[in-house]
């Protein structure tokens, strides 16, 4: 699949039908966040009440942060509709809202504490215990351990 070679409407028709959530990321990560159509379709997904298009747009965001595409975006504007939507955002988005505060906190040195101070007001998501040898998914775990780790 060549993303320079996608349209908007081709991307749609294939995502909007997907239902595990593990094709959407392999998807939006390997193709969609590279075509030129990525960031429209980024902002116009992350508000959708459908779990895997949500979870969709999220990720495209996550795949800017993660490219260091960071020009434009207005972190603490993300953070606020983090705060706002995702306590009521159905599961799989929530991971990815998660997910995005989490990388901001980690890549974004400026945003770091008040990622931390969001994780800690928002809580734990998943309840099940943390596996031993894997990072927990609550954000201020999630980034100490990513901080720790670089050092």
């Amino acid at each position: 699949m060549d993303p320079a070679e996608l349209s908007a409407k081709e991307i749609e028709r294939m995502v909007k039908p997907l239902t595990y959530y593990k094709l959407i990321d392999e998807l939006v990560y390997n193709a969609v966040a590279k075509t030129s159509c990525a960031d429209d379709l980024r902002t116009h997904w992350m508000d959708s009440p459908k779990e895997m298009i949500g979870r969709a747009g999220w990720n495209l965001l996550i795949a800017k942060i993660l490219n260091r595409d960071t020009d434009g975006l207005d972190f603490d504007a993300i953070l606020k509709k983090i705060e706002a939507e995702i306590l009521s955002a159905p599961y799989r988005k929530q991971e990815s809202m998660n997910r995005c505060l989490v990388e901001i906190g980690c890549r974004i040195p400026e945003f770091t504490e008040k990622c931390i101070k969001l994780g800690e007001r928002l809580g734990r998501f998943d309840k099940r215990p943390t596996p031993k040898g894997c990072t927990s998914t609550y954000a201020p775990e999630w980034i100490a351990a990513v901080l720790k780790r670089k050092k």
